[in-house]
């Protein structure tokens, strides 16, 4: 039956090439189907991290709170960032400020507030929203980093109006209002130059302007407020964990510190992750319609197509019933010319398999992160994972062939030999 099925593959040519484009796609769409599915979690952890969602410690009067009261976020194994942020203003050291039309006017405005720019300090301008949702973009340099000590991004209109490039240095005296002592100025190197335009509310300072705000490392803003180890401040507290179980337990272990809590807002930051996690659930239906589908699919065009070719095989089956081969040995004769196609198939499937995976994930998820989803999925697809996969959806290709075999066959296993034979004259 083996030498028989393999004579047959090779001498039908025509034949061969048909069944093998079509075991190709099918066990294309399994394999990038499958991969889809299985991969599902980490697609998950990629759309939580890729969201920005968090966990935001603020004060409920919007004001300022000492970092140290919470150092035992650092203890809590489940929170991989911390990322302080602090809001203020600072004086530019000989530079000015890019005016603009003013909706506020203030006739008694201190003249140390003629030219402030707007400063917010951080450990990671890469997590700030204003820069994930792409309403400030970096154009020359890099995004302030954990590690930086006196550095400083600016806008492209503040460097363009007082002659600024990467590398150079710019002053600031940092203003803290509840503190009526002057800071000295203190030196920040340009890293960065960023672009966009951001909502402004108006107040009737130069800062309200997109144009005036600048991004300062936080060590270093708190080293320009005159404050070291213990006295710290901020005005937030971002704490991102890697999984979304990970969120709940921090949030029920933080909720554990003794702190005034009457004071503070204790908040999950997730609804962009919960409307990209709808979307993918959305996602996951579909793939599952669509694995449904191609097997469905796959069994009845097998099927349909191996009907029209046995009946001109008929009398090919009644010369074997006719010498004594069983029914079962022909039908297992016509599973193996299918498994034999089907083995160059698995190479084509496996290039053509990771082509149709990029297609679909792009497919789907219309967005700039969806190149890292994709690229998320074929790490994890790589290796053993992959080919469990593979394995997997060869072995559904073959129940596929196993079921549309016996499916054409059906004629020869419910009429008796006599009847077949009858029929080849």
């Amino acid at each position: 039956m083996i030498q028989n099925a393999i004579a047959y593959v090779l001498r039908k040519k025509n034949r061969t090439f048909i069944v093998f484009i079509i075991l190709t796609m099918v066990l294309s769409c399994l394999y990038s189907c499958l991969s889809i599915m299985k991969s599902s979690n980490s697609l998950e952890k990629s759309l939580y991290k890729s969201s920005n969602s968090s966990l935001s410690i603020t004060k409920k009067d919007n004001g300022y709170f000492e970092v140290d009261q919470f150092k035992g976020i650092e203890n809590i194994k489940e929170i991989d960032e911390i990322v302080p942020q602090y809001d203020g203003l600072a004086k530019p050291i000989n530079a000015k400020v890019v005016e603009g039309e003013q909706k506020i006017e203030r006739d008694n405005l201190p003249i140390e507030f003629k030219n402030v720019v707007s400063v917010e300090a951080t450990n990671n301008t890469m997590r700030n929203v204003l820069f994930t949702s792409g309403v400030f973009t970096i154009k020359n340099g890099r995004n302030i980093e954990e590690n930086d000590r006196g550095k400083i991004l600016v806008h492209e209109d503040f460097a363009q109006k007082n002659n600024l490039k990467l590398n150079d240095k710019i002053g600031l005296e940092l203003i803290e209002i509840s503190n009526t002592g002057s800071n000295k100025e203190y030196k920040f190197e340009i890293v960065g130059i960023f672009s966009g335009k951001k909502q402004e509310r108006y107040t009737g300072l130069s800062s309200d302007f997109s144009e005036n705000m600048v991004f300062i490392d936080y060590e270093s803003s708190q080293a320009a407020l005159n404050r070291g180890e213990g006295n710290k401040i901020a005005n937030k507290l971002a704490l991102f964990s890697d999984d979304p179980e990970y969120m709940k337990e921090s949030l029920n272990k933080i909720k554990e510190f003794k702190v005034d809590w009457s004071k503070y807002n204790l908040e999950k930051d997730t609804n962009a992750f919960e409307e990209s996690l709808e979307a993918l659930s959305g996602i996951k239906n579909i793939i599952k319609i669509m694995t449904y589908s191609i097997m469905i699919g796959g069994v009845t065009v097998l099927s349909l197509i191996l009907i029209l070719w046995l009946r001109e095989r008929i009398y090919e089956i009644g010369i074997l019933l006719s010498i004594g081969i069983s029914k079962i040995k022909i039908v297992t004769q016509f599973i193996f010319e299918l498994i034999f196609i089907s083995i160059p198939a698995i190479v084509a499937s496996l290039l053509f398999g990771n082509l149709l995976l990029h297609q679909i994930i792009g497919a789907f998820i219309n967005s700039d992160s969806s190149g890292t989803f994709t690229d998320n999925l074929l790490k994890n697809g790589n290796g053993i994972v992959s080919f469990v996969t593979f394995i997997q959806s060869y072995g559904v290709l073959i129940s596929i062939i196993v079921v549309s075999v016996t499916i054409a066959c059906a004629m020869i296993l419910i009429k008796k030999p006599k009847e077949i034979l009858s029929k080849i004259s």
